[in-house]
């Protein structure tokens, strides 16, 4: 079969690719391992529409998800949570970032931050100072469904679900792409949108792999009463933790920096011991952890004990479920929690293009590279 386009991986990355392309009368193929869509990382994630405030020490990362913030939230509204105050916090011991720091952040990247009581949410023996802010939850699952309807008003896209990607050969202006089942395509472009099996496909294409480090991560679900149920909270800058509604489901997710990632792997392909329970989950390929049953224990008894050390007096959350992901970072971001998103063209005839990000909102990077 023979498409102008292969675009691996059907995240947000992939099917805004797929959109964007079939717009323009380009014949796409969209190659996804799960058996649909939105199945892994552009799911598993805290659903937070970034304005850049996660981000005092990387004022490049700030800025960039805060030029994209609007253009999402007036691209997806209804899938927009915009039904509680986000508060981020400033830890009086331990933090990275200081209150005029971060104030002095936000006025050089231009988001607004309004100084509030931090007793009205956390205990002031912890937290130097709160500060109301401007953000945002989208829903995952809305967000999905607008842009499947995105690439079918196209008429341009095709979908290969539960694909197993075999080998990858350049012949003359193509890639022809074969896969285990015996199905094999040929394209003169290829779009690299998989996240935490980059490094895999990279590899098939004949490609170096990047220097990132894989982190097997989990967002909770938790239940709230009605002093959270209207906030979202983020206490930072460093080892802490952020609860915020997940899209609008009516959950809310709990993250930490320390309690989040179980299992790290510095291997260029991701080496992980809980591989040895699960023969389809291997370097060369990785299977979905939510579905493993080699997955980790929940961390929520830890994250709890941090979050209540934090919070005032009667901010309960109860256990609803555990969200598993491995998320790749780039190794050189480590230094400053930067999240830059980067785009590789490393083949022009034909074209292969990879993509790496950890932030939905600047999926828009990928127009110019299209």
């Amino acid at each position: 079969m023979r498409y102008d386009h292969i675009i691996l991986g059907a995240g947000i990355y992939g099917l805004y690719a797929a959109a964007f392309l079939g717009k323009k009368g380009i014949k796409v193929l969209v190659v996804e391992y799960e058996d649909g869509p939105f199945r892994r990382a552009s799911w598993i994630n805290q659903a937070r529409v970034h304005h850049g405030y996660h981000y005092p020490r990387s004022v490049s990362t700030a800025s960039r998800t805060a030029m994209y913030y609007r253009r999402f939230n007036a691209d997806f509204p209804f899938a927009i949570n915009r039904s509680f105050k986000k508060i981020y916090a400033i830890s009086s011991v331990g933090s990275l970032t200081n209150a005029p720091q971060f104030l002095k952040f936000c006025v050089h990247v231009g988001i607004p931050a309004t100084e509030i009581n931090a007793s009205a949410y956390f205990n002031p023996q912890y937290v130097e100072a709160a500060f109301e802010t401007e953000e945002y939850a989208f829903d995952p699952f809305v967000v999905r469904d607008a842009l499947m309807e995105r690439v079918k008003e196209t008429g341009k896209v095709d979908f290969l679900f539960g694909a197993r990607l075999h080998r990858a050969e350049r012949q003359g202006g193509v890639y022809s792409v074969a896969f285990k089942d015996g199905t094999k395509v040929e394209a003169p472009a290829v779009l690299n949108a998989t996240y935490s099996s980059a490094n895999q496909v990279l590899a098939k294409f004949g490609f170096q792999p990047m220097n990132i480090k894989y982190e097997i991560c989990e967002v909770i679900m938790v239940g709230v009463g009605e002093r959270l149920k209207e906030a979202g909270l983020t206490v930072m800058d460093g080892q802490f933790f952020s609860v915020m509604p997940f899209g609008l489901a009516g959950s809310h997710s709990l993250t930490s920096v320390a309690f989040t990632p179980h299992l790290s792997s510095y291997e260029k392909l991701p080496v992980f011991a809980c591989q040895a329970g699960n023969p389809e989950c291997t370097p060369g390929q990785l299977a979905n952890c939510n579905t493993c049953p080699a997955k980790p224990e929940t961390a929520f008894p830890y994250m709890n004990q941090l979050a209540k050390k934090y919070l005032s007096p009667g901010m309960e959350m109860g256990y609803e479920g555990s969200l598993f992901a491995i998320k790749p970072i780039l190794l050189a971001a480590e230094l400053d929690d930067s999240r830059p998103t980067i785009t590789m063209r490393l083949s022009d005839e034909p074209s292969f293009v990879s993509v790496l990000s950890g932030k939905i909102n600047t999926v828009y990077d990928l127009d110019e590279v299209l």
